[in-house]
């Protein structure tokens, strides 16, 4: 049997080979993060409901974002790939009026025009044919229903240390682990293609200090050893470790919000 895939940036492309208690770990600890907390807030009241309204929240994960669209929805539903992070989401939330589905994103199991609001989370990069999800997100959207993205832009990633080989070396291995590490560039024009309109743009700086938040978010400790594995630069990658843990330890990501209405 393979060793699980304990990487996040792969890991979370395909959850059936990834670790998934690192991955839940990984996720538990986004939502206490200051500035994790601080987009979603936003991202949560750029969609109106009410409770004769319906929301989906798309690759919901462990739905802790779905617990919050039921306090201004009637409905919401959660719909992840991994069955796991299902079985987890409803085992944590049992009570809480929500609902939890396991399916593919690029196939939802909803009638066409079914929600007042759709929206997905980070989960755009890792997903092949991100397109797709965003058709069918339009699909199960009303018309003049909000459907919201939110994706970081990993061109904008950076290591707050002394730009050196190493460091280099490092942030380009991460941008390179996704699956498609342009696409908060990308979400205007997907969306546009969609049959999105009234589309909306808006900017966060998702930034991490201390090299636990960094860790955490940015996985550099997994992504300097594939840097060590392919370089074979040992000293060179333990040097680089050692003092990033010494220093500040800051590193940030552009994530960006795009939202608008179905025409």
């Amino acid at each position: 049997m393979k060793d699980k895939d304990s990487s996040l940036a792969t890991g979370f492309r395909d959850l059936d080979r990834a670790d998934i208690s690192k991955m839940m770990q990984c996720l538990d600890g986004l939502q206490s993060l200051a500035c994790f907390q601080n987009y979603k807030d936003r991202t949560l009241d750029l969609l109106t409901g009410s409770m004769e309204a319906s929301a989906l929240d798309v690759a919901c994960g462990l739905g802790d974002d779905v617990v919050r669209l039921k306090q201004k929805f009637g409905q919401a539903i959660g719909l992840d790939a991994s069955a796991e992070l299902v079985a987890e989401a409803i085992r944590r939330h049992q009570g809480e009026g929500c609902e939890f589905c396991c399916a593919d994103a690029k196939s939802l199991p909803f009638a066409a025009e079914e929600f007042d609001a759709v929206r997905v989370d980070r989960s755009l990069q890792h997903i092949q044919d991100p397109i797709a999800v965003v058709r069918e997100m339009t699909r199960v959207s009303r018309k003049g229903g909000v459907i919201l993205c939110a994706e970081p832009d990993w061109g904008t990633f950076f290591i707050g240390e002394e730009s050196t080989a190493m460091t280099r070396a490092i942030k380009d291995r991460w941008i390179q682990s996704f699956q498609n590490p342009w696409i908060g560039r990308n979400l205007f024009g997907m969306m546009k293609a969609a049959g999105i309109g009234d589309l909306s743009i808006e900017t966060h700086l998702l930034l991490t200090t201390g090299f636990a938040a960094s860790d955490l978010v940015f996985d550099l400790t997994k992504t300097a050893e594939k840097v060590e594995t392919e370089m074979g630069t040992v000293a060179g990658v333990s040097a680089w470790l050692d003092g990033y843990k010494k220093s500040e330890a800051i590193a940030g990501v552009t994530l960006i919000i795009c939202y608008g209405t179905k025409v």
